[in-house]
């Protein structure tokens, strides 16, 4: 059986329309349907999302059931996944044992400090030292005691000075903040800007050319916007939930009350919904 590209490369030649053709009618561009009519999935920058989104598309354009072109295209995906395990356990099978490692040197002895008896003579020395340090303290008690007895030493005056009175801070007006109207940005030169508008609690996946730049909970009222060259996609919980906007451009809600969308734009408006 021809792979998927290979079908849906015959099934266009078969209708005699040409990329170009084809382009215009799905606003997927050439390159894309290239790389559908290769097989080169992988190569998509929005990843599985993108892919699959791009290949409902085009089995319509082609007259095939989208279910179908799916399918064999889930086949595919499995087979080159289950392919790559098995390559790698048989090169792991033909690889040499790896050779036992030397055995480890011995533990060097530790160092055990020898300590000297110190000299006698210095414990004579602190003798000395504090009978010094005691004489000198016993005679300054002494001179303070005569002192204190001919009332030579005057006892000092108390003298209380009285707190200065606190000074409290003039209260003022704390001032009002604008009113911030939110302005959706321009979109870059041959680029796509969406901005989302959260009117409820909504969970929001955002991918730009094919990486994640967003994946969370927008809460009710938030506004946030992201750029991308190629493609945005939003993948959402509850279409309801968010209003887009394409390079200042309102598109209404993403879809229905608790219904799961995925939805993608380019530079040229939305490619479709998967």
């Amino acid at each position: 059986m021809e792979t998927l590209g290979v079908w849906l490369r015959q099934t266009r030649e078969a209708r005699g329309g040409s990329l170009k053709e084809a382009e215009d009618s799905t606003r997927i561009r050439v390159r894309f349907l290239e790389m559908l009519e290769a097989g080169d999935f992988a190569a998509f920058p929005g990843g599985e999302v993108q892919v699959r989104g791009f290949l409902r598309i085009y089995a319509r354009y082609l007259g095939l059931s989208p279910d179908e072109v799916l399918a064999r295209y889930e086949s595919e995906v499995h087979d080159i996944e289950s392919a790559a395990p098995a390559a790698a356990t048989a090169e792991m099978q033909q690889a040499p044992p790896a050779r036992p490692s030397a055995e480890p040197a011995p533990p060097r002895p530790r160092d055990i400090p020898v300590y000297a008896p110190r000299p006698r003579w210095l414990s004579l020395e602190a003798l000395l030292i504090v009978g010094v340090v005691l004489t000198i303290v016993l005679a300054g008690i002494a001179i303070a005691g005569r002192f204190i007895a001919s009332g030579t030493i005057a006892e000092p005056a108390a003298t209380a000075t009285a707190p200065a009175e606190a000074v409290l801070p003039t209260p003022t007006e704390t001032p009002t903040p604008p009113v911030v109207t939110p302005t959706f940005p321009a979109a870059p030169q041959g680029g796509v800007t969406l901005t989302l508008e959260a009117t409820e609690h909504v969970w929001v996946r955002v991918t730009t050319d094919g990486l994640t730049a967003f994946e969370g909970l927008l809460t009710t009222g938030q506004v946030e916007t992201w750029s991308g060259q190629e493609v945005v996609i939003v993948d959402t919980g509850n279409g309801a939930g968010l209003l887009v906007t394409v390079n200042g451009q309102p598109q209404g809600v993403m879809g229905e009350r608790g219904q799961v969308c995925t939805r993608a734009w380019g530079p040229g408006g939305e490619v479709g919904a998967p």
